[in-house]
């Protein structure tokens, strides 16, 4: 519900903003190597709420109705890559 208020409810948004900050993004800074940790946990964090986004809330084919495996097959090495992998070398 939060998710579905924080586009038109100011409170929503920043109770959002605040969870994501603290449970996503600052455990995943925590983990990541490198100057840039922030920023590539940031980048992260959005591709991850888009596929949520895609996949739970609009349902938007054929991302909804894809297996996990097919999920991961095509979603993992992205989230790798942005986990061990140079900044500069994909975007």
């Amino acid at each position: 519900m939060l998710t579905r208020s924080a586009p038109t409810h100011t409170e929503s948004e920043a109770l959002l903003r605040e969870f994501i900050d603290r449970e996503i993004t600052a455990r995943l800074v925590a983990m990541l190597d490198g100057p840039d940790a922030a920023l590539r946990a940031g980048l992260l964090v959005v591709r991850i709420l888009g596929l949520t986004v895609a996949r739970y809330v609009v349902r938007i084919d054929p991302i909804a109705s894809a297996s996990v495996e097919e999920l991961v097959a095509g979603f993992g090495p992205v989230v790798q890559h942005r986990v061990t992998g140079a900044l500069s070398a994909v975007r």
